[in-house]
């Protein structure tokens, strides 16, 4: 994970940020975020290693049956690390939203500190500096998201809540982006049963739920996934997989077939009768090359879903996310699990707004 700051931005990029920066040093055991606080600057590792740990609430029933499952009274625990050229802090320009984690130094550490306010202005000035910027990020927090999935994968039950993204791309996205989607997508039209992504193969198409649900399953391990390859190939039943997720209406997936070239762990297929908007990676790729501005927007929306379905695989674990009890107060401090981001609230009616627009125009109910 260290080298994809280097690996996506420029040297002007890097000149940028160690000219607007500052180092902090952070000493062992202190920490740099506190759980449930908002941060107040975006951090890059530069030396040391810090580790994020999340932590139940056990005021409330929940907090404490977690630690009795769990058998760990204060339910703790470490869950990420970062070392050298990691970044941390990164809500503080997509969601401006209390961190899930708090973010400790395990050994002498110094930061590069780069205020939210500079970094914004300048995402505002430069905006191939931004598509860069935000590409990197989403492809950080993509493979922070699949590490804890194949950390914890084992624990039985484990789901990722749902996601409204449609809503989200389409209030981030301007009218000009929306339009060139629609031209260059195709509605299809799958029947249950029917396999949209499969495992260990190349994923090369981003999909938009127009309207049913399907289901997502990860296969663990190389075998089991070059298995189901063979399987299929010799006409025997395949590994299907453990269930981890469904997308309904609204949803998205294949996007990270913009981020990374590797083989999927998952088989995605219907459960129902679905209409689905499908878009070529490759043509979105080039896309984006060629229109910075329209990146910058794009890898902004993927790096704010990632960091919620980052937070809701944490939810799922049982540390970090509070939950309500019926007569307590809400505090303003506290994030409390499906809580809607006020910051997000306006470009998510807005996106709404335009994802049935784009219902009406593409006369999906009239499709089937």
């Amino acid at each position: 994970m260290a080298e994809v700051l280097l690996e996506e931005l420029i040297d002007s990029d890097i000149d940028w940020m160690t000219q607007a920066g500052r180092k902090q040093q952070v000493a062992t055991h202190q920490f740099l975020i506190q759980q449930n606080d908002v941060p107040e600057a975006f951090y890059v590792v530069l030396e040391g290693a810090l580790v994020a740990t999340i932590q139940s609430d056990q005021s409330n029933t929940l907090g404490r049956a977690y630690a009795a499952i769990l058998d760990n009274p204060s339910t703790r625990q470490d869950v990420l690390r970062f070392e050298i050229g990691e970044v941390v802090g990164e809500t503080v320009f997509l969601t401006k939203a209390p961190s899930s984690i708090a973010v400790q130094a395990v050994e002498p550490s110094s930061v590069l500190v780069l205020p939210y306010e500079q970094l914004q202005a300048h995402f505002e000035r430069d905006v191939e500096f931004a598509a860069r910027f935000y590409r990197a990020i989403a492809i950080l927090l993509l493979k922070r998201f699949e590490y804890l999935l194949e950390t914890f994968s084992h624990r039985k039950g484990l789901q990722i809540p749902p996601l409204q993204d449609g809503p989200l791309l389409f209030g981030e996205l301007s009218d000009r982006d929306v339009d060139w989607m629609i031209e260059h997508a195709v509605v299809q039209n799958v029947i249950p049963g029917e396999e949209l992504v499969q495992a260990g193969r190349m994923l090369e198409k981003l999909y938009i739920v127009l309207e049913g649900m399907l289901s997502i399953a990860i296969v663990e391990g190389q075998k089991s996934r070059m298995a189901s390859i063979f399987d299929r190939i010799q006409g025997s039943e395949a590994v299907v997989g453990r269930e981890i997720a469904r997308v309904a209406k609204g949803e998205i997936f294949g996007e990270t077939a913009l981020l990374t070239t590797r083989l999927s762990n998952y088989t995605i297929q219907a459960i129902e009768p679905s209409t689905l908007l499908v878009l070529s990676t490759q043509q979105m790729a080039l896309k984006l090359q060629q229109d910075p501005a329209m990146a910058s927007r794009f890898y902004r929306v993927l790096s704010i879903l990632l960091s919620q379905r980052l937070e809701g695989l944490i939810s799922r674990l049982g540390y970090g996310q509070n939950t309500y009890q019926a007569g307590a107060l809400l505090s303003e401090s506290v994030r409390y699990e499906d809580e809607i981001d006020l910051e997000l609230l306006d470009g998510l009616t807005l996106g709404g707004a335009r994802f049935d627009w784009m219902l009406r125009q593409l006369n999906v109910r009239g499709m089937r």
